[in-house]
Formats: C-alpha cells, structure tokens, sequence
C-alpha cells in the first residue's frame, strides 16, 4: 500500500505519446498544443495614438525650448507627413512609420493652423503605442504543452492561425461491474440503479477535449468481466469501477504496478499494464470514489502524457474544527468560503454514494491521517475539480 503522492508518481513514470493531430482553431478549446506558436509579424504591425493629439518626428525638433509646427493636410494612410510639420490625430488611429511622438493636445496649444509646444514635454514614442510594442515577428508567444481556453483561441486567430497542432487524444474505455447497474435513461426498479461512473469519467475527459469511446457495464462475474476487458486492451486507458479483484484482470494478461494506497475512498486502487501497452485503472465502484480517483489519477495521468504538470492541490486555510474518522488519508468533498479571505470548509457527506454533496462541493481537500484533528486556519490541501492549467 502506498502515498496517494507515491502512486501519482508511479502512474506518470508509466507515461507515453499519443502522437499529435491538427484540427481546426474552432474545435481546439481544451486541447493541449504541440508546437510553439510564433508571432508572423511584429504586433501591433503599426504605430498607433494612445491619446489625442498632435504627430510628430522626434528628428524635427529645434533646440528652442518652445517649439511650433505648421499642421498638415495629409491623412494616413495614403499620405506621408511632411518632413518638419505636425498631424492631428485622435486616439486610436494609425500612424506613419516615422512618426515617433504624440504631443496630448493637453500639451499642445492650436492657433491659426500651427500647433505650439515645449519640447520638455517631448519623450520618444510618448502617447503611442509602437509597432512590435507587444511581440516582435519570431518572438514565441504559446509554448507546447499548453491547454487552449477561449482567451489563446483569440489570440491564434489574430496570428492567422487556422489549424492547430495538438496532442491527440488517448482511446479511452470504461466497464462498470455491478449486478444492480442500469445504463441511465432505461427503466430501473428500487433494487437498481443507474450507473453514473462512467458519466463521471466522460466529463473528466471531455475536460480535455477527449471522447470516451466505449462503455460497457456487466456482472460481477469473473468470466464475464474478462470478457469485456479483452477488447478493451486494445485501448490506451481502461478504467474498471466495481468490486472486481486484480487477479481477475491480472488474468488478462495485464502486469500490476501497484496495489492499493492509502487514501479514503480511494481504496482498493489498482493499476497496471498490459502487453499492448494498455494502462489499466481498477477502482472501487462507490461514485465519490471513483471522482476521486478520476480526478486524482486518471488526470494525472492524462497530464503526465501530454507534458502538463500533474495536479497539485491549493493549501487552503480551514474553517472549522474537523476530527480525523479514517486511519488513513481521508478525501471529502468541499466548499471555498469568501469570508475574511479565501477559506474552505467540508460539506455534510452521508458517505462514497452521495452525488448531491459532491455536486455541490467546488473540489475535496485531503485531511492526512499525520494531521489528526483538523483546527481552524490550518492549512489543508484543496483539489479543485477543475483545473484553472
């Protein structure tokens, strides 16, 4: 048996490549890049006023401390400035190249088509925002391994990137053990119910832009659990809920890396792989057990594989008084508290199956077994269930 850390650890040391596709800019939010991104050109690729004023270059300025320029007709673009004149311009708008310098018409003093300044009131590029301000062509702007949200979508599409290179995603499959399991939306019966494990796992994958490609439930039969697992080994990740034995899939021909850790629900948890290179993930079938699972190993997992970081939990300050219930890591689901400064408190949890505490919970916190009673402001780790990475 060993750490929850130490089985992280051991399941992303079992890392391996996917390869890598391109897909379409619109159907890359959440998926994790593959190449560095580029800037194609300097950004803005233009000066531009950043205030009202007057257009200048720095090169025509007298040594006269009060400096005066006849204002031009020209308009840009289309038309160049002339050399030793001014060019009213309003926020925002566009600037000739050699242009270096806007006089706020705060500064300025207009009469009879010249405009008037001090030059101590003239710094280069003052007013403006410069060409190549924000990059400069070549700079690299996205790394690899990054996963896109909404804000780099638009950022791609300003640098005319229309296909993406992204980590492509694992073939994943699901088998749920249980003798009074249904699929969900098929009649059930009050000794029955509906299996919500591998919905659980769909929404962590989906997280990452990836598919659950085949679910499967069955009895909690040897013989017909193997049955199901051996098409699954054909897949990159096979995760297994229910009470179902690691000499039942060892059977398969699948070799055990670790047995069991110390953590609450977690526990029993298994993990192994098979000779077509296949991870296998047993875990107990109690739903809150299997989000913990999936959110403690399954996305370790994914994230080790694509070069992402693996989770690291938020030290929280604690709210309340908690007493330790379990001799072992214990997980339980939990709420963030705004009061005073960012805390978290441990909602009322009537045990491994219930789905309304955990739905109204914002991640679980881990209270260590080391740390017997939990006190109030003590620092306790916090998973959200979300990744903000």
């Amino acid at each position: 048996m060993i750490s929850v850390t130490a089985a992280i650890q051991q399941i992303a040391a079992c890392r391996t490549s996917w390869g890598t596709e391109s897909v379409p800019l619109e159907k890359s939010a959440g998926r994790v890049l593959a190449e560095a991104i580029t800037a194609d050109r300097d950004y803005p690729p233009f000066h531009r006023a950043a205030r009202d004023g007057f257009a200048i270059r720095s090169s025509d300025v007298k040594t006269s401390r009060r400096q005066q320029f006849p204002l031009s007709r020209a308009r840009y673009p289309g038309e160049a400035l002339q050399p030793g004149h001014a060019m009213k311009v309003a926020s925002g708008s566009l600037l000739p190249p050699d242009v270096d310098v806007v006089i706020s018409v705060e500064e300025a003093e207009e009469q009879n088509g010249h405009v008037a300044f001090f030059d101590h009131n003239i710094k280069v590029y003052q007013h403006m925002r410069p060409r190549g301000e924000q990059a400069a062509a070549g700079n690299v702007l996205l790394e690899p391994g990054l996963r896109l949200n909404f804000q780099h979508l638009g950022l791609l599409a300003s640098l005319g990137v229309m296909q993406v290179k992204v980590q492509r995603p694992p073939r994943v499959m699901f088998i749920a053990a249980g003798n009074e399991l249904r699929i969900p939306g098929t009649p059930v019966n009050d000794l029955q119910l509906r299996d919500a494990n591998g919905f659980t796992l769909t929404g962590l994958l989906l997280q990452y832009g990836i598919s659950l490609e085949a679910s499967y439930i069955v009895p909690e039969h040897a013989a017909a659990i193997q049955s199901a697992i051996q098409p699954c080994l054909e897949a990159d990740l096979l995760v297994i809920c229910g009470n179902v034995l690691p000499k039942t899939v060892m059977e398969c021909g699948v070799e055990q890396v670790f047995n069991k850790v110390k953590a609450h629900p977690c526990n029993p948890f298994w993990f192994g792989y098979s000779p077509t290179r296949t991870r296998v993930m047993l875990m107990p079938g109690h739903p809150f057990a299997v989000q913990a699972g999936c959110k403690l190993f399954v996305e370790s997992y994914i994230r080790a594989c694509w070069g992402i970081p693996v989770i690291r939990p938020w030290l929280i300050p604690y709210m309340e008084h908690r007493t330790a219930t379990h001799g072992q890591d214990e997980f339980i689901p939990a709420a963030l508290v705004s009061r005073n400064g960012l805390k978290v408190k441990a909602l009322s949890f009537a045990g491994r199956a219930d789905l309304t505490s955990t739905a109204r919970a914002d991640g679980m916190i881990c209270h260590s077994a080391e740390a017997g009673s939990l006190e109030p402001s003590a620092l306790v780790p916090f998973y959200p269930w979300i990744e903000t990475a």
